[in-house]
């Protein structure tokens, strides 16, 4: 960047501090190349807070079939990964891999999976068969069934690829299949040891969390902590703003810069001094 752009970006600093807009999201231009392609991929991030009855609801033929951030367009998104080109000679071999799944939850015994056109109405239906014959539509499934339904499905999905951020998605899971839901977030994010490919999509996920038992059951390395913390500012002197710190002994953390320890975290590891019920010490591993 040349002296010119430096000045430029300086006055688009301090009007930026004064302005109700992100400098970002008036960038339109190539004037200044590297924030342009910083909207460019903000935009193209992704958020999920999943809605139990948007997850219930049927699609319709003109339905998108990309899930949409409520969980909305559930049936028809199975339909088409599982009827995409490359799996189209055996569309069962995508249902069975997301019923094998959603199978790692304690207390769902699936057998099969697959979703339902109806021709009279131009409905999609998603649909799973108990192992003891069962047949339930999704909108008869428990809220946590459906928000790790909906994460098995876009595991399968090549072209759900990018940022996701994801709200608690802890919500409506009983505590025994918290591990099964840890793990399948991570499976979600893409295996740096593989090169990306549509077996191995291109996934980012930052979960937002307050649940004690998902911050347990994950890598210290991997949390980052919010914090309001002091930030001096020229024009208003000391002022309380959000920070998202590493853990100290994670890769993430820089000498000088701030850090978490377990001493930060006493919270999340800890029974609250006013729990009634608590583990006898000869339980406790």
């Amino acid at each position: 960047m040349d002296v010119l752009d430096e000045g430029r970006a300086a006055r688009r600093s301090r009007v930026g501090e004064r302005a109700s807009r992100t400098v970002l999201s008036t960038m339109n231009t190539a004037d200044y190349p590297t924030a342009l392609a910083a909207r460019q991929e903000m935009r193209s991030w992704r958020r999920l807070a999943l809605e139990p009855s948007a997850l219930r609801a049927p699609d319709d033929t003109p339905a998108p079939d990309s899930l949409a951030p409520n969980g909305r367009h559930l049936a028809s998104t199975l339909y088409r990964v599982a009827h995409a080109p490359d799996w189209s000679a055996d569309p069962q071999r995508t249902y069975a891999a997301v019923a094998g799944r959603l199978g790692d939850l304690t207390g769902v015994g699936v057998d099969h999976l697959d979703v339902e056109y109806d021709d009279a109405r131009e409905l999609f239906t998603l649909f799973l068969q108990e192992r003891g014959g069962l047949r339930l539509p999704a909108r008869a499934l428990s809220e946590g069934t459906l928000r790790f339904l909906a994460l098995c499905i876009l595991l399968e999905d090549a072209q759900f690829t990018g940022l996701i951020c994801m709200e608690e998605p802890e919500n409506g899971i009983h505590p025994a299949n918290l591990p099964a839901m840890v793990q399948l977030v991570r499976d979600l994010a893409v295996d740096p040891a593989d090169p990306p490919d549509y077996t191995n999509p291109f996934r980012q996920v930052i979960v937002n969390t307050h649940a004690p038992g998902v911050v347990q059951l994950c890598d210290p390395a991997d949390l980052l902590l919010a914090q309001l913390r002091p930030r001096s500012t020229p024009e208003r002197g000391v002022v309380r703003s959000l920070a998202l710190v590493p853990y100290r002994q994670s890769w993430r953390a820089q000498p000088g810069r701030p850090t978490f320890s377990e001493a930060d975290m006493v919270a999340y590891l800890a029974n609250p001094p006013s729990a009634q019920l608590r583990l006898p010490p000869g339980l406790i591993a």
